[in-house]
């Protein structure tokens, strides 16, 4: 298992110490929407303090979401992804720094896509990569 799921693995949550890895970035991708949208509302609020705090904690899972990709066996799909989430860094940092809702609108729109897609891998399949 990569570095990052095990840190990630290690927060003494229950429910993520028993996940598999392909669960584990669903949970991380659930967890960044999940900042995303409360940064919004933040930002609505005008609350500066947890504005900052969600979307850096959104950021730093956006990375845990790059230290995850194989590069080696991904190829091209994980250097795209890669670029991706260093798009989504930049949009949300943007966000931070404009005081705007709308970059992070993009950043969940994306990031929705992907897990999308992520969630939808067939259980035969994750088998093969969790062992």
């Amino acid at each position: 298992m990569r570095r990052s799921l095990q840190q990630y693995k290690n927060t003494g949550m229950a429910h993520v110490e028993q996940a598999d890895p392909h669960t584990l970035i669903s949970l991380i991708m659930q967890h960044i929407l999940g900042n995303l949208a409360g940064a919004k509302g933040a930002i609505d609020r005008k609350d500066i303090e947890n504005k900052n705090k969600m979307l850096g904690k959104a950021i730093g899972l956006i990375g845990e979401l790059q230290d995850c990709l194989d590069m080696e066996k991904g190829g091209e799909i994980s250097i795209n992804l890669y670029n991706l989430y260093a798009y989504m860094i930049t949009q949300v940092s943007q966000a931070n720094i404009k005081n705007s809702p709308e970059p992070l609108t993009e950043v969940i729109s994306l990031i929705s896509e992907i897990k999308s897609g992520w969630d939808g891998i067939p259980q035969d399949i994750r088998q093969q990569y969790n062992k």
